[in-house]
């Protein structure tokens, strides 16, 4: 009734109420990050380390990942959230020189999934994979190691245990799986947890070490070493 009156007085000034839809990316602010490193002549992952403060990746991989991949021969590599693919191309580097069979890439958002597709199209082990942000679409044991960054920050306890399930489920005997978490005990985490929260950003959540260890012990993975970046936790997990 009330569109239709509105409808009624626009028409007569020769307009007319209409519903834009807005396509969802889910892609956070990558899209605008984007188009600030198109603006300034440089590539998109090397305006988000040299630009935005983030945790850099290859000393991170360098102690976390590689040393427990490098001895699996011709792995098959799973990145679950690789965004633009930030850390990507540090794995993607190491995984063939250990003549990897398949590095997928896995995101809930059509757009990184699209990005990503572009980016590393000349990349022939490289393939990218939608899924539905619980769950990931592959057989069981299909995959000798999992890598995730930034993805379980933002996921609350519900959800860590259902992605804990599916590594499990999607890693073979032995396999591999490294990912992190925001804690606040230790110094630097409990100042950002302090800091973000005062800045509204209430969408992170902080865990213990305890807790993490338990959603993944239950699921058949045994912890082999932990690592300690400001307020991130690198855990390596083994499939027993």
């Amino acid at each position: 009734m009330i569109k239709s009156l509105i409808n009624s007085v626009l028409k007569s000034r020769g307009y007319k109420l209409e519903k834009i839809r807005v396509k969802k990316t889910n892609a956070e602010g990558y899209p605008a990050y984007l188009e600030e490193a198109e603006k300034m002549g440089i590539d998109v992952n090397e305006y988000l380390n040299g630009h935005k403060g983030w945790i850099k990746p290859l000393p991170v991989l360098e102690e976390s990942f590689f040393p427990f991949v490098r001895e699996i021969k011709s792995p098959k590599i799973l990145e679950l959230g690789p965004g633009t693919g930030r850390w990507s191309v540090y794995i993607l580097e190491f995984a063939k020189k250990l003549n990897c069979s398949e590095y997928n890439l896995v995101d809930h958002s059509p757009w990184f999934v699209d990005f990503l597709s572009k980016y590393f199209s000349g990349e022939e082990i490289v393939k990218t994979t939608q899924n539905n942000g619980v769950s990931l679409p592959f057989d069981n044991g299909s995959f000798d190691v999992i890598f995730s960054q930034g993805v379980l920050p933002e996921l609350k306890p519900p959800s860590i245990y259902l992605y804990a399930k599916e590594f499990s489920r999607v890693l073979k005997k032995d396999g591999i799986c490294v990912f992190d978490y925001f804690t606040y005990d230790s110094d630097e985490g409990w100042e950002y947890f302090i800091r973000e929260s005062n800045k509204g950003n209430l969408f992170y959540t902080y865990y213990t070490d305890a807790l993490i260890d338990k959603i993944f012990s239950q699921e058949g993975f045994t912890l082999v070493e932990r690592f300690t970046y400001s307020k991130s936790k690198f855990p390596v997990y083994r499939k027993t």
